[in-house]
């Protein structure tokens, strides 16, 4: 997704927060407003308010308003349109604003974004991105140098221990080495749901991809007169991003619309502040694929292969997404686990769940894409007797699975090798210093602030 072209508007003092802010790198500024040119230095056209012509608004995505937010009032009615006006301020970031629609709907814009909120489907989605975004500013303005300490203070919050990145132990533990230490090109060619395909048709053949019926850079490049009455809309750079269409004579285009391009703003590397660095590389797309269902089952079933050094070790079976969602664990000889994780739970009779008639098939599959990964998760459909690649997923859930069943973590890491340590991805390098190894970090005294103080306290996180 291309950057937004941007006026930017503020103090000098207000600008100043904001081009310390890693968010600047979010746009490309166009020029800047102020009252006090001459007091401004930055690489753009500054002009004063009155020297703005009123086309020059047709020809920018937003202008953001980085100080006296009243003075938004002004340009709205001077004609520009509220999806224009986005709001920052040096202490939260990004503002939301809006109002009601002709028809009651609520209306919220906010970077740059326009949502129409009617249900509280609605809202959960909205505060979602909303999320998103925040954590996107905040993260950014993390030194890469900390992002070991952030991610066990994380681990330790949401678990009670401490995390030594020089004793790993269990696969949680491990999986937050891996985002960081293990961030390779290949993986992020893998994770991007469209580049994969190429790879897989390579691998096992086109056969085993569900087929594709188009790929974009933007929304309203999508000719919807040329889809199926039923299809699936993807974007390529992270997780939980699908709208399934069943009837396309009552899609809401409009709602899909302001979904995808939030998601198409969202960095997914550090969406939830996790660090999976692998998604940094990945140049976000939408893509359509075919509509598949399995008889006149209500939801497909996942079939997911957990697979350690290119072997198969256990699958993961997820049924009745939008029913009644269940996991349960098999082996490999389709015999049910005691495993269980903390967030979704087992079927009551597992071992009532048929065994997928290609499940042997599934297995050598699975094995052949996995190899020469330490870890990797490897999904497959069945439907109607054929087997069809999922997606490839080296960071399940971030890497922060919770389990029930006694000492599942411990086994899992003792099946997990870390490989050497490779370098950040090339993005970071805008960063003002490099990643820490493992042997270089050690908690110290040090703090850093962005947003909520998250960080505050950083110096205990392995105590």
């Amino acid at each position: 997704m291309r950057k937004k072209k941007v006026l930017l508007h503020g103090t000098p003092d207000s600008l100043q927060k904001f081009f310390s802010d890693a968010v600047s790198r979010d746009f490309e500024i166009v020029a800047v407003l102020s009252d006090e040119p001459e007091k401004i230095s930055v690489k753009a056209n500054v002009l004063k308010p009155q020297d703005l012509q009123p086309f020059v608004y047709n020809l920018v995505d937003g202008i953001i308003f980085t100080g006296d937010k009243s003075a938004a009032d002004y340009f709205i009615k001077q004609g520009v349109a509220p999806r224009k006006i986005i709001l920052w301020d040096a202490a939260q970031g990004w503002q939301v604003f809006g109002g009601q629609d002709k028809d009651g709907t609520r209306v919220a814009f906010v970077c740059g974004l326009e949502f129409h909120i009617r249900n509280d489907d609605d809202v959960k989605d909205f505060n979602k991105i909303f999320r998103w975004l925040q954590n996107n500013r905040q993260v950014k303005n993390i030194p890469p140098q900390y992002y070991p300490a952030v991610l066990a203070q994380k681990f330790r919050q949401r678990t009670g221990r401490p995390l030594d990145f020089n004793h790993l132990t269990t696969f949680t533990e491990k999986m937050q080495w891996m985002k960081i230490f293990d961030a390779t090109p290949i993986k992020s060619r893998l994770a991007d749901k469209y580049a994969v395909r190429r790879w897989v048709a390579d691998k096992i053949g086109e056969k085993y991809l569900i087929p594709l019926l188009g790929v974009w850079d933007d929304f309203d490049d999508i000719d919807f007169d040329v889809l199926p009455d039923q299809f699936v809309l993807k974007c390529n750079h992270g997780c939980g991003m699908n709208i399934i269409v069943r009837d396309k004579k009552t899609f809401d285009k409009r709602n899909a619309r302001e979904k995808i391009n939030a998601w198409l703003a969202v960095d997914y590397s550090i969406a939830w502040g996790d660090f999976e660095l692998h998604y940094t590389r990945i140049k976000r797309k939408i893509i359509a694929e075919k509509f598949m269902a399995n008889g006149d089952l209500p939801d497909l079933i996942d079939y997911k292969f957990s697979c350690f050094d290119g072997r198969v070790n256990h699958c993961k079976v997820i049924s009745g997404r939008t029913t009644d969602l269940r996991l349960n664990y098999f082996d490999i000889n389709w015999k049910p686990t005691t495993v269980e994780r903390s967030d979704h739970p087992r079927s009551d009779h597992p071992e009532r769940i048929r065994k997928p008639e290609k499940f042997k098939r599934m297995k050598n599959l699975a094995a052949t894409l996995a190899e020469g990964f330490p870890f990797v998760r490897v999904d497959f459909y069945e439907i109607d007797g054929r087997v069809y690649f999922g997606e490839m997923t080296f960071t399940p859930a971030g890497g922060n699975h919770s389990y029930k069943s006694e000492g599942t973590d411990e086994y899992l890491g003792g099946l997990l090798t870390l490989p050497k340590p490779t370098p950040p991805p090339t993005a970071l390098n805008e960063r003002r210093r490099k990643i820490l190894s493992p042997s270089e970090f050690a908690a110290g005294d040090f703090f850093c602030y962005y947003g909520e103080k998250f960080l505050e306290g950083l110096n205990h996180a392995f105590l």
